[in-house]
């Protein structure tokens, strides 16, 4: 008996917890309506824009300088802003396609990131056979 009312009490206590607005009233945070990023700490130098179409859909385009092959590259695409924070976290994941200014059109992208403080980070994955990740990491805007 006593085991029963024990797990009653600790059910009726956790289920608050995960219900949203269970207890009080919560506004809905309003994402920033452009991303404006400078990544310059990991090769290529690459500069962004997204640009909040609705809601937590942003179009995003980034353009990177390739010093080893004087080339610039052009990513586009859309990526989707989760709308909840995870400790000082704020993740998205998306893709999009990349041209080339020398060899034009080259392939499509996922790519994965995350904002925190005024720093992000993304990893884009090409889905070409044989290509690696690429990574970037610098100062994120928002505005």
């Amino acid at each position: 008996m006593k085991k029963t009312l024990f797990i009653g009490l600790m059910v009726a206590l956790i289920i608050p917890l995960f219900a949203a607005n269970g207890i009080a009233r919560e506004r809905r945070p309003c994402a920033p309506g452009h991303f404006l990023t400078f990544s310059f700490f990991i090769n290529p130098v690459s500069i962004g824009y997204k640009h909040r179409l609705f809601d937590n859909l942003y179009a995003a385009t980034n353009l990177h300088y390739r010093s080893s092959i004087t080339d610039l590259e052009l990513q586009t695409g859309a990526v989707y802003l989760i709308p909840r924070k995870i400790l000082i976290f704020t993740l998205y994941g998306g893709g999009g396609i990349q041209f080339s200014r020398n060899e034009g059109y080259q392939y499509p992208y996922l790519t994965v990131g995350t904002n925190f403080l005024f720093l992000f980070t993304e990893i884009i994955h090409p889905l070409e056979s044989g290509m690696e990740p690429k990574y970037r990491f610098g100062f994120s805007f928002k505005f």
